[in-house]
């Protein structure tokens, strides 16, 4: 949560950012940080549209807890002007309002609903790990995802990742909405 706020008015900044389209720099813990429009936010996620050089590059969920603060300046009210006069903010707003933020296990449902594949960064002890590919089961725990690696191959066995190791989510994007139809069995 943001210094010099108490959690009700890091909560009504959120809102106000939301309501306004406001483009945003979301920091994160270990330094980390993420470029977009935050459009949707519940007492366990923040759910940020993306960006990168100006498009929108897919949805990210970040746990509310590793949110350290929000910055809103002046050189991201230029790039919100950009965005708006070039026509680039293009929210899906069918995917905003299909994605639960309740807690992981309705998160993941509702995005496996969707038929969306996601990419899910995750912690284990030391160790980052990288996965991507189908939902294939959820339940009040763990996400199993059928993990594909970067030559379009699947892993001999689905890939459990526990909610507690989860650090971000994205689906939306167009990596795993494109390279799913090269994925060879």
């Amino acid at each position: 949560m943001a210094k010099n706020l108490t959690e009700k008015e890091f909560k009504k900044l959120i809102k106000k950012h939301i309501d306004r389209t406001n483009f945003v720099k979301v920091n994160l813990q270990d330094d980390l940080s993420v470029l977009g429009f935050i459009v949707k936010a519940s007492d366990s996620f923040l759910m940020v549209e993306e960006t990168n050089d100006f498009s929108l590059a897919g949805t990210k969920i970040i746990p509310y807890h590793r949110v350290k603060g929000i910055r809103h300046s002046t050189s991201d009210n230029v790039s919100k002007r950009i965005y708006s006069e070039e026509g680039l903010i293009k929210l899906n707003v069918k995917i905003i309002n299909n994605t639960s933020l309740k807690d992981f296990e309705s998160l993941f449902k509702s995005i496996k609903k969707q038929d969306l594949h996601c990419i899910v960064e995750s912690r284990k002890k030391d160790q980052e790990i990288f996965s991507i590919g189908e939902i294939l089961e959820v339940n009040k725990k763990s996400v199993v995802i059928r993990n594909y690696n970067p030559v379009g191959k699947f892993d001999k066995k689905p890939r459990k990742i526990n909610f507690k190791n989860i650090e971000l989510i994205n689906f939306n994007d167009n990596y795993s909405l494109v390279f799913r139809k090269y994925l060879m069995e």
